[in-house]
Parts: structure tokens; sequence; C-alpha cells
């Protein structure tokens, strides 16, 4: 699934907190319609927009308003529409039409019954359809759908492409320390002729890989194999040094 946009995000938020009490379309678009109810008749199928306004007769400015208004909440159904089929289809949610008797005509909204009123429909006649399809259903969330917010909003493959790449990293940056760690030490043996490496240099070395093997229990057994080694093959080297070295009479 993609990226949800901040606006989704607040969509997904309002139904997480919604979940078990009346979930509707209608309840999550609710704070979006101030000074709007919208009158739904399913058969003939048809949708109102009632803006209220404060006289009987509508001023050129409350006409204007209506307009936008139409146009902005047109984009609006048809954002949440898409929202819910795009979670539906990942299960995270459900929908569900439960009631077995729909009353022909309901309306929601913010606006005001016992105030005048200017009536618009949708341009558009899928908006009004998508609408009438999708206002009854109660919408269900799944424990994913919890995870997935609490999660930042973060989709399942877009999670585990994060952290299989935070693990590759993870591994090229030993796979790098275990070569410059390598390459220090055999300069160092050419440099000093065969010198012995002082014990504390090694113990230092040997704690650093510790540190970074504590770092890597969620990468496997792989990475640490490596890491071992590399303390390993001191130890030996260092061993060799010790018996080749002449002593001193």
């Amino acid at each position: 699934m993609r990226l949800l946009n901040k606006e989704e995000q607040e969509f997904c938020r309002r139904i997480l907190d919604g979940d078990g009490d009346n979930n509707y379309l209608g309840n999550i678009i609710d704070p979006k319609l101030l000074g709007v109810r919208i009158s739904i008749t399913r058969n003939p199928q048809n949708v109102d927009l009632l803006f209220t306004i404060q006289n009987t007769q509508p001023t050129d400015e409350e006409f204007k308003m209506t307009i936008q208004r139409s146009k902005e909440i047109s984009y609006l159904i048809l954002n949440v529409v898409n929202l819910l089929n795009l979670l539906e289809k990942d299960n995270y949610i459900m929908l569900l039409q439960r009631a077995t008797t729909i009353s022909n005509q309901s309306a929601f909204g913010q606006g005001i019954v016992n105030l005048p009123s200017i009536s618009s429909n949708f341009s558009d006649p899928t908006v009004s359809k998508l609408l009438i399809d999708f206002v009854d259903k109660e919408i269900f969330v799944t424990e994913e759908f919890r995870q997935f917010c609490q999660n930042g909003f973060i989709p399942r493959d877009e999670r585990r492409f994060r952290k299989q790449s935070r693990n590759q990293w993870i591994t090229i940056s030993v796979a790098l320390f275990a070569a410059l760690t390598n390459f220090v030490f055999n300069t160092w043996t050419k440099l000093s002729d065969g010198t012995k490496i002082k014990q504390e240099q090694v113990d230092n070395i040997r704690e650093d890989l510790k540190a970074i093997n504590s770092n890597l229990d969620s990468i496997g057994t792989q990475t640490k194999i490596v890491s071992e080694k590399i303390i390993d093959e001191l130890k030996k080297k260092n061993e060799v040094q010790s018996k080749s070295k002449p002593t001193k009479k």
C-alpha cells in the first residue's frame, strides 16, 4: 500500500477512534462539513448539499461559497471512498452493511436545521452514487490496522523494506570494519617486523567487535560469525608471533 498524506492519516485516526461506535463514512467526514448538511435519497438516487445561510435570500458571497464548497466536498468524498477501498483491499478494515432495513432518506453534517439554506447538487453524479453506496456501510478495524496507526501509518511492505535496508547497511558496515581491521593488523605486523602487538591493543579490537555483536541480534548469526572469525584470527596471529619471537638471553 502507498504512503498516506496528512489528511488521509487524519481520517485513519477518526476511523480508529470511532471503532465499535457507529463507525460510518458520515462520522468520518463530519468535521469537514461545518455549516453543511448532506441529504440522501436512495430511490430515486439523489444527494442534496444544504448550506446554512443567515437570511431567506442568499447573498452573492453565499452563492459563491456554495459553488466552492460543493467542489471541496466532492473531492472530500472521493478521497475518503478511495481511502476506504485501499484499506479494505489490504485487509486493514472491513466494510459491512449490517442493517437489514434502510430508510429511503437520511441526512448528516453540521448544517443548522432551523435556519435557511441553499440547496446544491454534485456536478458529477458518480460522487452521489459513491456516497450512497458507502454511507450505510459500517467500518470495522483489524488489529493490523491498529498497529498500522501506531507505527506512524507506515505500511507493512514499507516497514519490511526499511528493515531489510537497515540490516544490509549494518552487514556492510561490519564487513568494512572487518576488512579495515585486517588491513591495519597486517600493515602493523609488516612495519614492526614481526614485533608482537601489545595485548591491550588486541583487547581493544576484541571489545569493539563484541560491541558490534551485541547490536546484531536481529540480523541473524551470519554477521556475528564474521566478527567472531576476526577475533579468532587475531588470537591465532598473536599466538604465532609470540612463539616465533626469539627469547632474549
